[in-house]
């Protein structure tokens, strides 16, 4: 569980000072090139293998005081993974969606397991692989101490850890088991197959910051589903995936 649990590595000493020239060329930014490049210097870090919430997030302002909004909303969705529930977070990503109420709109399973956003990605697999932890433990001491009580942890222990292996798992499907994106060239056209000689598959273009999940690549093009379970073919040049 911990080795497929996405965590990066430590922040170095490199890292740490790209990180802080990234602050600091954010605080003092007066163009969109400006903000661009503690984009691109948050990216270095991430791209050195130190996942992190708060570099994601930093990354997406700077994408954002930029005017590129689709690749905000990208680096924020990725943020969410990481951060859990952060109220700077929403309204960032809300303001970014130019609709606040679109980060709460959630499946039916995300309100049974209502704890899914209040704890990171790599928690998830933390929290679970210490349960099975304790529950072995306390499996191990009823064998030596017959008493109902341990046994009795011990059948909710396995329960406990069940409820967040499976939590675990669904983040893996989320996250893991599917290609996510956002559009992030603005009027593109989504055609019916994987070149521009294809009609268009919808009766317009889908702006930038539209989201959606990968169904197919081919050559230079994705297939995507939008929401509404619409598809078609954009290329690969005008989208962010993650």
């Amino acid at each position: 569980m911990v080795l497929v649990s996405g965590c990066g590595s430590a922040l170095d000493y490199d890292s740490a000072r790209i990180f802080q020239d990234a602050e600091e060329t954010f605080a003092t930014a007066k163009s969109p090139e400006d903000f661009l490049k503690a984009a691109a210097m948050h990216q270095a870090i991430l791209d050195r293998g130190y996942v992190s919430g708060a570099v994601l997030y930093n990354q997406g302002n700077a994408f954002m005081q930029a005017g590129q909004r689709g690749r905000a909303i990208a680096a924020y969705r990725q943020a969410e993974r990481y951060l859990g529930r952060d109220p700077f977070l929403e309204a960032n990503l809300g303001y970014a969606l130019g609709n606040p109420s679109a980060t709460s709109r959630r499946p039916l399973i995300e309100y049974l397991l209502f704890w899914q956003d209040w704890v990171s990605y790599p928690d998830k697999f933390f929290l679970a692989a210490l349960g099975i932890a304790v529950t072995l433990v306390l499996a191990a001491a009823a064998l030596f101490v017959k008493r109902r009580l341990l046994a009795r942890l011990t059948l909710v222990g396995l329960a406990i850890s069940l409820l967040l292996i499976f939590s675990a798992a669904y983040d893996w499907y989320r996250y893991k088991a599917r290609l996510h994106g956002v559009i992030v060239q603005n009027q593109t056209v989504v055609r019916k197959g994987d070149a521009e000689s294809y009609e268009p598959a919808l009766t317009a273009p889908v702006d930038e910051g539209t989201e959606f999940v990968v169904v197919q690549r081919r050559n230079d093009w994705l297939l995507i589903r939008l929401p509404g379970d619409q598809e078609g073919w954009v290329p690969e040049k005008t989208v962010v995936t993650y």
